[in-house]
């Protein structure tokens, strides 16, 4: 079977020094691929092998966040997700079938993501994050978590045009507005992670085409650097806001003080050998497992905006 797909990067301010390493990555290591689009913040970003798509080429921008949410520093959080939601509505000649993938997110193995019965392949966390699932009944009634122990917060997902447009003309329809603005209108906790295009998604495709798509299993792990990456793990996640600068080391253990000379005698004592530096520790990683423990605190913390 030889069945394509494209994928899709949102570029936000925050990820410009990171992506190329991205890239070679997500080339390396994404099976079945055809394009790469970047939808960039600056329509200059150029990487070679990737199609760049100007972010003002959407129905919306960063303006229409501050018109329902203020001023605030998570707007182009949301924005990157309607971004998502909507590329192959605007993207030309896009394939019916994207991979999204988060512009910090480092794939390490051959991974596929349609299978031999031509299924959309889809990893998942243990996230139960309460107010994405405020939002969604706020969008439709019907939209619910559909597996108690499943979340669809895991940094990338394969999207397919024709349910998008389902999802997207079912909302418009109930609240005879756009999508795009009655997604923002229904995030009530703007200061905060409020929604997740993730989460809609995932649940959509489980409760209403769950014989399209099949649940597979990655290992993954949120680390703060790109060194000494364990390459057990299908792949990484390097938050931004949590990361040390691309190709950092971690910081050297401070070097043993020499040992005072013993005091001369007959014979002399020979001085004591310094015991040598303790090495560095490796990156603190979090594991898929251990995802649970931190989201208060990533939710605290994450401030992704695009402009």
């Amino acid at each position: 079977m030889n069945v394509m797909f494209d994928i899709v990067i949102p570029v936000g301010p925050n990820d410009t020094a990171i992506i190329p390493k991205q890239i070679e990555y997500t080339k390396n290591n994404i099976i079945g691929y055809r394009n790469i689009y970047l939808i960039c913040f600056d329509p200059t970003i150029s990487i070679d092998g990737c199609i760049t798509i100007n972010e003002n080429s959407f129905p919306f921008n960063i303006d229409t966040v501050r018109k329902y949410h203020g001023n605030l520093s998570r707007n182009g959080w949301y924005l990157q997700q309607l971004l998502k939601l909507y590329a192959s509505l605007v993207i030309a000649d896009i394939l019916e079938r994207y991979l999204v993938i988060d512009s910090d997110i480092f794939f390490l193995k051959p991974t596929v993501f349609i299978n031999d019965d031509n299924k959309c392949l889809y990893n998942f966390s243990t996230e139960n994050h309460k107010p994405y699932f405020e939002h969604m009944l706020r969008l439709d009634d019907g939209m619910t978590k559909v597996d108690g122990n499943k979340s669809g917060i895991c940094h990338h997902m394969m999207f397919e045009k024709m349910y998008i447009e389902e999802l997207i003309n079912k909302i418009e329809k109930t609240h005879n507005d756009k999508f795009y603005n009655v997604f923002l209108k229904m995030v009530t906790v703007v200061t905060e992670s409020g929604a997740s295009e993730y989460e809609i998604y995932f649940n959509y495709m489980l409760k209403n085409h769950r014989d399209k798509v099949e649940i597979r299993e990655l290992n993954w792990r949120n680390v703060t650097c790109l060194d000494n990456i364990n390459l057990q793990h299908d792949y990484v996640a390097c938050h931004w806001y949590e990361r040390c600068e691309i190709g950092d080391k971690p910081t050297p253990a401070t070097p043993a003080t020499p040992a005072t000379p013993a005091t001369p005698a007959t014979p002399a004592t020979p001085a004591t050998p310094a015991i040598p530096a303790i090495p560095a520790h490796a990156p603190v990683v979090k594991s898929n497992a251990h995802v649970m423990h931190s989201i208060k605190s990533r939710h605290a913390k994450m401030k992704m905006h695009f402009k």
